[in-house]
């Protein structure tokens, strides 16, 4: 959690939302025409400012289309409220569609999933690259059907065009 914490763009996520679910480290991989990737993350909710561990979750996600190499990334799941939060951890399946081209640690990426759509992102390392997906004019967080999910990308070679679904286990 603590390269997404370093984006100064995501203070309002994490100052107003009920809590997220973090993957620091999701490995994505395929050939020709399907692909997978696996992460274990933490789900926490935000109490009086503090992060809380609530529990663990796995993150499964299949692809089709378009897809060689492999890449790790990390992701964050943000939850508007407390109703959200207990939706995610019903163990939800979300679609996405990603466009994405990575060579070693630079990246450029973007996303459109049921979770929110992210909008183009580039970088040459996680921490150089710049989160984007909500209205930077008045710093108010957006969310669709109550969540947002930012990715960052760690590193990998990998090229791909596909469209997907993500399925996050809950553990007790």
């Amino acid at each position: 959690m603590d390269v997404f914490k370093k984006q100064g763009t995501l203070k309002s996520y994490f100052e107003q939302s009920y809590g997220c679910a973090a993957f620091s480290s999701v490995a994505k991989g395929g050939v020709f025409f399907a692909g997978g990737a696996y992460g274990a993350g933490d789900i926490y909710k935000f109490v009086d400012g503090k992060e809380e561990h609530a529990g663990k979750v796995d993150l499964i996600q299949v692809v089709v289309g378009f897809v060689l190499g492999g890449e790790v990334y990390s992701e964050i799941v943000f939850f508007e409220t407390e109703g959200d939060y207990t939706r995610f951890i019903s163990g939800n399946f979300e679609f996405s569609a990603d466009a994405k081209a990575v060579a070693l640690t630079a990246a450029i990426s973007a996303n459109a999933t049921t979770l929110g759509n992210q909008g183009i992102q580039a970088g040459l390392t996680a921490e150089q690259t710049s989160v984007k997906g909500f209205n930077e004019s008045d710093k108010k967080p957006e969310y669709t059907k109550g969540m947002k999910v930012f990715t960052l990308t760690l590193g990998g070679l990998m090229y791909e065009a596909t469209v997907g679904g993500q399925k996050f286990n809950i553990k007790e």
